[in-house]
């Protein structure tokens, strides 16, 4: 099923055709390399598409500007990439498993401890013109709809703070760590081979305030729905970012911002395939 959300002129929903991919693979492009300063590879830097294999096996969910949108030239303003855990086990595996042991999350789903599939979400961004927090509200009206659709209990992926020194964003890594541990049975773990040298974050001159001012508007969203994080933190000198593992069981989503992202006044619907 493809679901729809609409608010004006803008439209979330899964991609429809290759030409709605590749806008959404630009935008991206735009965002992760030519924004927040990403290496590109030789490949990548000649198509301008941000490209990777588990493109061709995940959902694209897109929001579009239909004002701005023709069949040949979607306006994608922004993306998410979803991977369903039947699919990723059936393809080789997931994207954050290159940077995570993602053991405890797969054993919870194989128990039925997540009363559902794992759906892991990435390659998240927005067009800078349309940072007002309206795209990012319909993203996760639809990420609630996908979630009904498929049957998803639990939600997780890797989400960066910007650059590679981990002395500028260790109060951030110390307050998540504090604050938002997630427990051992839904706890990923940094891998050996690609975690950072960190403990202990900011030992000296820690100011909690100051550390979760600074934390970045999608661990904030995340955050306000109910998120938790894995243990580590990974350097990832290609996107030049630090990441860390969210993990967002869905029972635990707040109601009250789950009936903000699934209402208020644009139409949601279900459409076949």
């Amino acid at each position: 099923m493809s679901v729809v959300t609409r608010l004006g002129p803008l439209e979330a929903r899964l991609v429809h055709d290759r030409a709605e991919l590749v806008a959404a693979q630009e935008l991206r492009y735009r965002v992760f390399f030519e924004e927040q300063g990403a290496v590109a590879d030789p490949v990548i830097r000649r198509s301008r598409r941000d490209v990777d294999p588990f493109d061709a096996v995940a959902d694209h969910l897109v929001v579009l500007d239909l004002e701005r949108s023709s069949p040949r030239r979607p306006a994608v303003v922004g993306c998410y990439r979803l991977l369903r855990e039947s699919v990723a086990l059936a393809r080789g595996g997931f994207y954050s498993a290159a940077e995570y042991d993602l053991t405890p999350l797969l054993a919870r789903a194989s128990e039925g401890g997540c009363r559902g599939e794992l759906l892991e979400l990435g390659r998240s961004c927005v067009d800078p013109d349309y940072r007002n927090g309206t795209v990012v509200q319909l993203l996760w009206r639809a990420i609630a709809a996908y979630l009904e659709a498929h049957g998803c209990g639990l939600l997780f992926g890797c989400a960066s703070l910007p650059g590679t020194d981990v002395a500028a964003v260790a109060a951030q890594i110390r307050w998540l760590h504090e604050r938002h541990l997630a427990p051992l049975p839904l706890r990923p773990v940094a891998l050996a081979a690609r975690r950072v040298a960190h403990e202990p974050f900011a030992a000296e001159g820690y100011d909690p305030q100051a550390a979760f001012r600074a934390l970045p508007p999608l661990f904030k969203g995340y955050l306000r729905l109910g998120a938790m994080i894995g243990e580590g933190a990974v350097l990832d000198e290609a996107f030049n970012t630090i990441d860390l593992c969210i993990v967002l069981p869905r029972e635990q989503i707040d109601a009250r911002y789950r009936r903000h992202y699934t209402t208020a006044g644009e139409a949601a619907v279900a459409e076949p395939a």
